[in-house]
């Protein structure tokens, strides 16, 4: 397994706001704290939602499509879900097993930020917990939060939600 970490909140920025030079299209402060929060800083995610949003805002009226706003943001995900398909359902199909399966899909459906402790996904999924934890938290889908577990990215939670 190649480990490849996220971008720096600095380098994240840079990369959303100024992707190349002379970039026109600006966001908003919340727009850009949005793609952070959403993609955790993953290089591959923050320009699979940048490139939804500059999309969306191409087919914008020209008076709109100078400044990324937060609903611009929240309005390109369900895009960036759908053209990053197969990014998502390599980790489905390819990283984990039919247990990590099942544990991210319930996790997911809890909801944005929620952390789930060890004693709640026992019994949701008693069968393979260790390993499956394991699997899950090598594979940086999960991490331990507040006495529980969490996704690491809010993007891949709601593609398994």
């Amino acid at each position: 397994m190649v480990q490849i970490g996220y971008l720096h909140e600095a380098e994240v920025r840079h990369l959303i706001e100024h992707p190349v030079k002379d970039f026109t299209l600006r966001y908003e402060p919340a727009a850009s704290a949005r793609i952070i929060a959403l993609t955790r800083g993953h290089p591959y995610l923050v320009q699979l939602l940048c490139a939804e949003v500059v999309a969306l805002k191409n087919t914008q009226d020209t008076a709109l499509r100078q400044l990324a706003r937060l609903e611009d943001v929240e309005a390109a995900v369900p895009e960036a879900l759908a053209s990053g398909d197969m990014f998502f359902a390599d980790i489905a199909g390819n990283q984990i097993d039919a247990h990590g399966l099942a544990l991210l899909r319930w996790l997911a459906a809890q909801g944005e930020g929620a952390v789930l402790s060890k004693a709640a996904m026992a019994r949701q999924a008693p069968e393979q917990l260790e390993p499956t934890l394991r699997q899950l938290l090598q594979r940086d889908l999960i991490e331990s939060a507040d006495g529980g577990y969490r996704f690491q990215v809010e993007l891949i939670r709601r593609w398994f939600a």
